[in-house]
């Protein structure tokens, strides 16, 4: 039932009645280009097994910048997928490879069948070297920041969408895909695979009432902790690619998430 819930809250994504104003990858995945592939395709995500309120998540990691691809880090609400009546809630760092180096955020809030993006995009050089990513979430702001810089600030009194996600636990979560929304993520070429997200380490700094923060665990990836991890098996609509467990991985300290061909083998060297 886990399992189906979460291929459904995925596939949910892109399945919507209304188009919002401006393109973001929902309309852009139902009305432009697509990529596609005759041969089957694996990705990778590994998702958290509790829910956090509020805090301040720093994650140092090399994302992936390739056309069709989106390598991410980003906090869910695993009820979101259900709609009726329940809301959507989802703050995001994605790298999308449209454009060299282009990292985008956003907010995501509404409901299943008629979600409200604020995407925006940043031009992040480093972006496939190690680099610390970080999103504050209080009840009143959001924060993205990128080696200690804010390149993103969201307040209560400018976004009702972070108004939105008040009292609404999040599930955190690093995925790599390939999206068929060519006009969001560019076209997709086989032979840049295999690629590899890698996460050196993860930290989670809880919110406390005196509005400071301190730091609750930190996961160095030296093994996979299946207390705090799990690895999705699923696909969604949409995606190219079907999320498998052996392509996560833990290798040399670190956290590695994969995309593959099918028959292709993981090199995992520099």
């Amino acid at each position: 039932m886990k399992k189906l819930a979460l291929l459904v809250l995925l596939a949910s994504s892109v399945s919507y009645s209304a188009f919002a104003e401006q393109p973001n990858q929902d309309t852009l995945a139902q009305t432009g280009a697509l990529n596609s592939s005759k041969t089957p395709l694996f990705g990778a995500e590994v998702y958290s097994n509790d829910k956090v309120l509020y805090g301040k998540f720093v994650v140092r990691m090399k994302l992936v910048s390739e056309p069709g691809v989106v390598s991410s880090f980003f906090t869910y609400d695993n009820e979101s997928w259900q709609g009726n009546g329940i809301p959507w809630s989802e703050i995001d760092f994605e790298a999308i490879g449209k454009t060299p180096h282009q990292l985008q955020t956003n907010l995501i809030t509404g409901q299943a069948n008629k979600r409200k993006h604020s995407e925006k995009k940043h031009k992040v050089p480093q972006l496939e070297e190690f680099v610390e990513y970080a999103i504050t979430w209080t009840p009143n702001e959001i924060i993205w920041e990128v080696d200690g810089e804010t390149i993103r600030h969201d307040t209560a009194e400018n976004s009702k969408q972070v108004i939105a996600m008040r009292d609404i636990p999040q599930s955190y979560r690093m995925n790599i895909w390939i999206s068929e929304a060519i006009g969001w993520v560019g076209r997709f070429k086989a032979s840049s695979l295999p690629l590899h997200q890698v996460v050196d380490w993860i930290e989670y700094h809880e919110y406390q009432n005196n509005g400071e923060f301190a730091l609750t665990w930190r996961d160095d990836f030296d093994n996979f902790d299946q207390k705090r991890w799990g690895k999705g098996d699923w696909g969604f609509e949409s995606n190219l690619v079907t999320f498998s467990p052996n392509n996560a991985n833990i290798v040399n300290g670190k956290l590695v998430l994969s995309l593959s061909a099918e028959g292709m083998d993981l090199d995992y060297s520099e």
